[in-house]
């Protein structure tokens, strides 16, 4: 009896449970009635979501009872949010085309998501509409059509990145919020990126290291991957231009029940190209510059792959788990009468984590992750004890990251974040360890921010902190504050502070190396680098028009140079053939100045025409001289016009990049200008089946910076190169 009693209670609560879950259907339509396809929807607070189909239909299943918040956004749509209960089953959204990016949802600013228009931190968001639009595979060229805050030192070992005056090892790049580690020349690998699979990117300029930590001092970019809600989305991309650069992108999602699966797969490759068939080297008898023939390339023959996969289930509609992990290797191929060995890369990361959604009241978020990346040397010719075909390893690098997060809303004018963090870096190299071993280190972290809203929202504030232990460098507590002052919906008004705090590399610290004639030393003695950082930004905000400008100072204390001792050089490196020395030290101070304008304009007819304008005056004040590599003024012009027509959704875009010369000691790079021309025709979805050809034209105007291999280039564009490409997308 009494077991009869528990299986009848037993049955009653599992109908109670399934009885009390509904499926909510509904349709997301333009102003115009026009069904909009792949648009995502979902229920504030929850897991549950979805992607509306090519009739604009969408289905939510598993939604319990209750009255709930639904919202539907769409590319180059405002967002909207509905107040939705039980008995609604007929649930039409209307949403209005909006030809900028305004009601972006971003997370890098506060680290909480926020609508751009609203963040109290100035922020750069890249869509992937513009991505699509400029049509490039590289994440490089991409940002030098779009961003004029970003620009780029080329060379043959991977350029070197800038932002507002700060170079490569100022800036944090994440992925989804989880750093890129690993480096080629201390420049951070950003070739593993796939284009192909963005959602956006997020700039945050300004130092951010109380929100996260050491290496952001010059400021953020977090890319955030794009994931369907599809039941099935299926994509392949493929670009094909001269001197046989090749992308091929295949991404899959699957979303089935609590259970999704996302897979991206990225080839890229080359036969490489020369700028010039002679170089500069130095005699080592008597140190002077001389031409030689040569048949060096500034840009290799080389091919790369990226995998990852990332698979996530939902328990309920507030508790979800993820795991994923990538794979990446790429190789150089280089000619074997100018070298004796070629480039070897390769990298994996395995992160997994937790997401608790406190309904209405905020998230909890556990990740946990690890980056684990290495170069090696394949030897083409003998050298030494090495013979063609042996490897050798140069160096490995790991990076391990925990991270507990808490994002608590305590009133509708009241957001707390609160995290602790432990990170662990690892090196084991010949030339960046002076004993040819292995060193590690690990930092910890607690930080906190408050999201405050004043004045019936038009004013916000938002205070915060975070305390640093680091094993060789002990603690260090930086601040920041930001405001925000919005008197109408037409204008903005932010003002922040924020302290920089970056310790010394590995390298800088036990470096030694000899890279042709110069002699490299690191100095196990370094001071960390910290800096305050000022700005001010004032926006206007119109359906059909958008200006900001914004002006900053970044002064930073203690910056790491590589301070020339050639008066050090001993009759013992003389005869070696060193003919220049350096180690890294601790310059007094350096100040970086700078102003940015930014303006977009719908003109009509489905054309829009924008640009950024940014200059830079870096200086070390020790020396009085610039900062190396950094351009002092850098513009941008985006046009573009969309027009639908017969079966096809066209879309032509034209981009131009202007840089004036770029500072070196050694040599100026040459100023230039880059104009590129796009095209993409995206045929009408048949039974979920898109076609989207495109061509191109990069480099219009055919320059092509020819100085000798060596020099300081400008640019490695080959100069005036066509494309073809081809997209394939499949959902249902």
């Amino acid at each position: 009896m009494r077991r009869k009693i528990l299986l009848t209670a037993l049955f009653c609560c599992i109908a109670k449970v399934a009885f009390s879950q509904l499926t909510l259907k509904g349709k997301v339509v333009d102003e115009k009635g026009n069904a909009l396809m792949g648009a995502s929807v979902w229920i504030e607070y929850s897991t549950i979501g979805t992607s509306t189909d090519e009739k604009g239909e969408f289905a939510l299943n598993r939604v319990p009872q209750g009255k709930h918040i639904l919202r539907a956004t769409s590319i180059d749509y405002d967002g909207q949010r509905k107040e939705i209960i039980d008995t609604d089953n007929d649930i039409q959204f209307t949403l209005k085309r909006s030809p900028f990016k305004l009601n972006e949802v971003v997370v890098t600013g506060t680290g909480t998501h926020r609508r751009l228009k609203n963040s109290p931190v100035a922020i750069d968001v890249i869509s992937k509409r513009e991505l699509e639009n400029v049509n490039i595979p590289t994440f490089e060229n991409a940002m030098i059509a779009l961003s004029p805050s970003l620009s780029f030192t080329p060379n043959v070992m991977g350029s070197f990145m800038q932002l507002n005056g700060l170079t490569n090892k100022y800036i944090l790049v994440l992925v989804d919020g989880k750093k890129l580690a690993g480096d080629v020349g201390r420049n951070t690998d950003l070739s593993r990126i796939n284009m192909n699979n963005i959602k956006r990117i997020e700039i945050l300029k300004g130092a951010a290291s109380s929100l996260y930590g050491s290496e952001a001092m010059a400021g953020v970019i977090n890319i955030i991957t794009d994931k369907h809600k599809e039941s099935v989305y299926l994509s392949s991309n493929t670009r094909y231009s001269r001197y046989n650069q090749f992308s091929q992108s295949i991404n899959a999602d699957i979303n089935y029940g609590g259970f999704s699966s996302s897979t991206s797969f990225q080839r890229n490759q080359t036969d490489g190209w020369q700028l010039s068939n002679q170089e500069v080297v130095i005699d080592k008898k008597t140190g002077e510059e001389k031409l030689v023939d040569t048949d060096k390339k500034a840009v290799n023959r080389y091919y790369s792959d990226i995998f990852s996969q990332k698979f996530t289930y939902d328990a309920n509609q507030v508790l979800s788990f993820y795991t994923e992990g990538s794979l990446f290797d790429k190789k150089y191929k280089r000619s074997p009468d100018s070298y004796k060995y070629d480039m070897k890369y390769n990298d994996y990361t395995i992160g997994a984590g937790a997401k608790y959604l406190l309904k209405d009241k905020g998230v909890i978020n556990l990740d946990m992750y690890t980056d684990n990346f290495e170069y090696a040397k394949v030897y083409i010719a003998e050298s030494g004890d090495f013979k063609p075909g042996d490897e050798e390893r140069s160096r490995r690098q790991k990076y391990y990251d925990i991270n507990l997060k808490s994002a608590l809303d305590f009133a509708k004018q009241n957001k707390v974040t609160l995290g602790t963090q432990y990170q662990i870096d690892y090196i084991e190299s010949e030339s960046d360890v002076s004993d040819g071993s292995s060193r590690d280190r690990y930092t910890w972290s607690l930080y906190a921010q408050d999201e405050i809203k004043l004045l019936e929202n038009k004013f916000q504030l938002i205070p915060g902190v975070r305390y640093v232990y680091n094993k060789d460098f002990k603690s260090k507590l930086t601040p920041k504050l930001s405001a925000m002052y919005s008197p109408n919906e037409n204008f903005n008004f932010r003002a922040s502070y924020s302290m920089g705090f970056r310790t010394p590399d590995m390298k800088e610290l036990y470096n030694i190396n000899v890279s042709g004639t110069t002699l490299s030393l690191g100095d196990a003695n370094l001071k960390p680098e910290t800096s305050n950082y000022y700005s001010l930004n004032a926006e206007y905000i119109h359906r059909s028009f958008t200006f900001s400008v914004t002006g900053y100072t970044n002064r930073i204390k203690d910056i790491i140079v590589a301070r020339n001792i050639n008066e050090t050089i001993t009759p013992e490196e003389e005869a070696e053939g060193i003919k220049k020395k350096t180690v890294y030290s601790n310059s007094s101070k350096a100040r970086v100045y700078g102003i940015e304008f930014n303006v977009n304009s719908y003109l009509g007819a489905g054309f829009i025409i924008g640009g950024g304008y940014s200059y830079v005056d870096s200086k070390d004040d020790d020396t009085g001289k610039q900062l190396q590599k950094v351009s002092r003024h850098t513009g941008n012009i985006n046009a573009n016009w969309a027009k639908k027509w017969w079966i096809f959704n066209s879309n032509f875009n034209l981009t131009g990049r202007i840089q004036s010369r770029r500072y070196y000691e050694d040599g100026d790079a040459r100023s230039y200008n880059l104009w590129n021309l796009s095209t993409n025709h995206r045929m009408k979805s048949i039974n979920g089946l898109v076609l989207e050809p495109g061509f191109g034209i990069e480099n219009i105007f055919d320059f092509v910076d020819d100085k000798p291999f060596g020099s300081n280039y400008a640019t490695l564009s080959p100069g005036r190169t066509f494309y073809v490409s081809l997209s394939v997308r499949f959902s249902k």
